[in-house]
């Protein structure tokens, strides 16, 4: 039986401090160094240094006293969310989003940009005229800057300089990345529904592993493993929106039939039909026999694809993307659909819905950033 080998001086001192920074930022909240010592079991001459290191680098801030029971005053350790931040940037056929946010995951900033996608150095140049612009307009400092992280809808190559398959910008084979040389930042580059869960998980301390399902014009997914991210072996993992659910179905964009995007992307209720999807569900809570008849088999599609995720993963499943803000009023309808799929000794309660926006990618991409920068300190 392995044993694990003995932390040399130095990990052991980033381990502590990584784990002072990290209790700090799961609160936000101001402690004073005694109670901060006695939540973490720490002496206080190992928790003194390591306040030090930490305020050396910028990240708090113990200039603020609070009331004392007797001599002197003691001094408040005050996390400072906007010490360091990230950009993400979401890149799709015919536009951008950009949002800055903090350690805490606050936004900083925002801007949409219609701009159609291109793997060129031109299409790069401009990208990076605009972060630059960006920048600027929200007086933003280059120095707390910790990268950009860019997401497109497809398969991103492991060393993240190849984009391997994303039909819906135009890619259908391995093709190196062009755009991203321009960029004079720290640069991670992976797929859009990747970093949307990872974004999700982020927020979910309560469940270290979960799968993630995004419903949006293109449908795709996440997998965490206790509080990791699983890519697979080729970079592919979670490719939930190619889930075979009818071998002589639709015809799904990849090229093969039955796909569960083909069934279940947003464009469905939406492209298809001419209208938005604000207008599908208004029509159909006005009664549409036509779209109450779409939405149900919307919905067992759905089920299905649920329930064949949850049956090999055995986690929660989250749905998120554009869809997941029309969900709760059928959260009942879609239980009940995936209770006839499941044994009678399973719940069918393990779905959630993700709070979505224009921006939910833009977070999870950036929110890489902010782990990475945690996870290293």
């Amino acid at each position: 039986m392995s044993s694990r080998r003995p932390l040399s001086t130095v990990e052991l001192r980033k381990e502590n401090r990584n784990r002072v920074y990290r209790y700090l930022i799961a609160q936000w909240e101001p402690v004073t160094k005694q109670d901060l010592a006695f939540r973490l079991s720490m002496s206080l001459p190992t928790l003194t240094q390591n306040l030090n290191e930490l305020t050396d680098m910028g990240l708090l801030d113990r200039s603020v006293t609070t009331d004392s029971t007797g001599g002197r005053r003691p001094r408040l350790i005050i996390p400072l969310p906007n010490a360091r931040f990230a950009l993400g940037i979401e890149l799709t056929a015919s536009d951008l989003h950009m949002v800055a946010i903090n350690l805490r995951q606050e936004t900083l900033a925002c801007q949409k940009v219609v701009i159609p996608f291109s793997n060129t150095a031109a299409y790069g140049n401009h990208l990076s005229q605009l972060i630059e612009q960006f920048l600027d307009e929200h007086q933003l400092d280059r120095e707390k800057l910790l990268g950009v992280a860019m997401t497109l809808p497809g398969i991103i190559g492991p060393d993240q300089t190849t984009i391997e398959y994303a039909p819906t910008i135009g890619v259908h084979s391995s093709t190196p990345c062009q755009f991203t040389q321009a960029i004079h930042y720290p640069v991670l580059l992976d797929n859009d529904a990747t970093c949307g869960g990872f974004g999700v998980w982020w927020n979910r301390t309560d469940q270290p592993s979960m799968a993630y399902l995004s419903l949006s014009r293109g449908v795709g997914g996440a997998m965490l493993v206790d509080g990791k991210l699983y890519d697979g072996v080729n970079h592919r993992a979670a490719e939930f929106g190619h889930i075979c659910l009818n071998p002589n179905g639709l015809l799904c964009k990849c090229g093969r039939k039955g796909c569960l995007e083909a069934y279940c992307s947003t464009a469905r209720l939406s492209d298809d039909l001419d209208i938005s999807l604000d207008e599908f569900f208004q029509r159909l809570e006005e009664g549409n026999g036509e779209y109450k008849a779409l939405w149900d088999t919307y919905l067992e599609n759905l089920a299905n694809a649920v329930t064949i995720i949850h049956t090999i993963l055995d986690c929660p499943v989250v749905i998120g993307g554009l869809l997941s803000q029309y969900l709760p009023p059928y959260r009942d309808q879609l239980e009940n659909l995936i209770r006839g799929l499941v044994s009678q000794s399973e719940e069918a309660s393990f779905i959630t819905f993700s709070p979505s926006s224009s921006h939910s990618v833009c977070i999870g991409a950036a929110t890489r950033l902010l782990y990475n920068f945690v996870k290293q300190l």
